[in-house]
């Protein structure tokens, strides 16, 4: 079996590390929820948020639970000690940055659907997921033993890199859950079982698209179940934090790892000429062909993010074509196929799927669904992309370049290739306004317990459910740590080498300058 190199996705990269632009979220939650009734909205106390992480705190210090109270107090010994640094890291966040809902609240919006569509963009503007660091007790960044900063799961870095934009992926993709291959058969055969652990080669692969929708939902739960006063603006404030992991795997190219054989291809015959050309390295710079790769698949993925972004935001902003229409539209209308879907997922949490994690059910069905599509928008977007974008050293832009002119011009004989897109990205957007809706109702369905009685109940079972999950993926993450710290060894890569290039390029010259020799030599 040929086992790739570690020809990985845009993750190593500092380029984008997201399923869909900050504006592209707003418009999709705003789209596909307008019909939701999210109405009226009182304006957010800057004070909930500490009256939320206090519930949670309280609960938690009395828990039912003595193994569950006793690693609460271990960790926190005083309401004081769990603030909101230690609440960002207990949920899985990087402390270092500023959120709203924990540290702020001020998301601006009259009515609840204003909040939730400026809250679903909040997660790539605050940067909440980007570089989560380890931190000693002085709340201070470790070190490893080369002196480099450590990461708080080293998760984080099979998925990207400390440092960069990429340090977000592990929890703004979601893979199938299946077992996961390197063999470059099964990335032509099932690119959804392809993966590879970029950085650390020892440790698992695990994306935590799912359970990020899953912690932001059920702190909407506990905001709508609270008695604050702006509780029903809080609790959008939070769902609408959640929707932005729902949408970023409705996005299929987030929901696989590379993707596409084709790329390695790409990237392999890139590297052959870049080869010749520098003397097998010994001339000039020899790229690796990770490196090329990823920069080919980079390219791809922007461009195909940053077309959809293009045509939708025209027809959200009433400059709207035929394309850009029928994605809105499709936003608004539900998939009967995926609504099957959802019904077989949730069905599989009891009667009352609402009391459950529906969060992260919805969205492991939208990701098994996402999944199988992943290569084929890949390919669409290879099929009506410039073969320039293939090409080493060709890096697409998109701060600056228009997406447009990245792409074929559409003619009758691209027409299907274009098709094959746009119905892709179609389905996508109906997709996920399915799962938005659904996931609305069932929040609500809970939320709406009448009784004091029932809505306390109710109340203490998200935050149970929620302390212990975290308590437990905040430990898990320790443990591979630990093996992290024990095992990784930075590696220094020497300069790429092809002495057979070289040795033919030089051979050619020679047998040519040695045959001349002969012939004159010949003619005296």
């Amino acid at each position: 079996m040929l086992l790739l190199p570690p020809l990985l996705s845009l993750h190593l990269l500092t380029g984008t590390a997201w399923a869909y632009g900050e504006k592209v979220h707003h418009a999709i939650t705003r789209t596909s929820l307008a019909a939701a009734g999210l109405d009226g909205a009182a304006a957010l106390d800057p004070a909930s948020p500490a009256a939320i992480r206090a519930l949670i705190d309280a609960r938690a210090r009395n828990h039912p639970d003595a193994a569950i109270r006793e690693e609460w107090l271990r960790r926190w010994p005083t309401p004081e000690s769990f603030d909101a640094w230690a609440m960002k890291e207990w949920l899985q966040l990087s402390p270092a940055a500023t959120i709203n809902g924990i540290d702020r609240n001020d998301t601006p919006g009259a009515t609840a659907l204003d909040v939730a569509a400026m809250a679903a963009r909040q997660p790539d503007d605050d940067l909440r997921n980007w570089d989560r660091l380890a931190y000693d007790s002085a709340r201070q960044p470790l070190k490893d033993k080369d002196g480099n900063p450590v990461p708080a799961d080293p998760i984080i870095i099979n998925m990207g890199r400390l440092g960069a934009l990429s340090s977000q992926a592990h929890a703004h993709y979601g893979l199938a859950q299946v077992e996961f291959s390197e063999d470059s058969e099964v990335l032509k055969t099932d690119p959804k079982r392809f993966a590879v652990p970029a950085n650390w080669p020892d440790g698992p692969i695990i994306t935590l698209a799912a359970e990020m929708n899953q912690i932001h939902l059920d702190l909407a739960l506990i905001a709508a179940l609270s008695d604050l006063p702006d509780a029903q603006t809080l609790q959008w404030q939070y769902a609408g934090n959640s929707f932005h992991y729902l949408e970023d795997v409705g996005n299929q190219i987030h929901t696989v790892q590379v993707g596409l054989y084709d790329f390695f291809v790409d990237a392999f015959k890139s590297r052959l000429w870049l080869s010749f050309k520098t003397g097998g390295g010994y001339c000039g710079e020899l790229r690796s062909l990770a490196s090329i790769g990823i920069d080919i698949l980079t390219n791809h993925h922007t461009i195909s993010e940053m077309l959809t972004q293009e045509r939708l935001m025209e027809s959200v902003e009433g400059k709207g074509g035929p394309v850009g229409d029928r994605l809105t539209a499709a936003m608004k209308t539900d998939d009967p196929e995926f609504s099957a879907t959802l019904d077989k997922a949730l069905s599989a949490l009891g009667g009352a799927p609402e009391a459950g994690e529906f969060g992260v059910a919805i969205t492991r069905a939208l990701i098994a669904t996402s999944a199988e599509e992943g290569d084929d928008v890949y390919r669409a977007t290879r099929a009506i992309a410039l073969p320039a974008w293939r090409k080493e050293g060709v890096i697409y832009d998109y701060a600056k370049e228009d997406p447009d002119n990245a792409v074929a011009a559409p003619t009758d004989k691209n027409a299907a290739d274009y098709e094959a897109f746009w119905g892709l990205q179609e389905k996508a957007f109906r997709r996920v306004g399915t799962a938005l809706r659904r996931e609305v109702a069932l929040q609500r369905a809970f939320a709406a317990a009448a009784a004091p009685e029932e809505r306390a109940a109710r109340l203490n079972s998200v935050m149970d459910r929620l302390i212990k999950r975290q308590l437990q993926m905040l430990t898990e993450g320790g443990q591979r740590r630990e093996q992290y710290l024990k095992t990784h060894t930075a590696v220094s890569k020497p300069p790429e080498r092809m002495p057979a290039m070289l040795a033919g390029q030089i051979g050619v010259p020679g047998l040519g300058l040695a045959g001349l020799y002969w012939w004159t030599r010949k003619k005296a």
